[in-house]
């Protein structure tokens, strides 16, 4: 499915009218590239980092009792547990 989904892509992005050097193509690919480098990927980072530091907030402000009760009663699972934190 994503190869069909990509050959979309690459038929919008590189087209016959461009051809043989695809100038107008390979700026596409660059300005994406670029998009990624300094905004997308910065951006997840601050993300997780903000997302840790919201969990932590609470999960300090719990008590070892609240906190056992969570870990024993939490139908929570997977990046949704309070005691989850994303590698980053």
């Amino acid at each position: 499915m994503f190869v069909q989904a990509s050959a979309v892509i690459y038929a919008q992005i590189y087209r016959k009218d461009d051809a043989p050097r695809y100038r107008r193509g390979n700026k596409v690919l660059i300005t994406i590239c670029c998009f990624n480098l300094c905004i997308l990927y910065p951006g997840t980072k601050l993300y997780y980092r903000w997302r840790n530091a919201q969990r932590d907030k609470i999960w300090s402000k719990m008590t070892s009792e609240e906190k056992a009760h969570y870990l024993a009663t939490t139908t929570d699972f997977g990046n949704r547990r309070l005691d989850f934190r994303f590698a980053h």
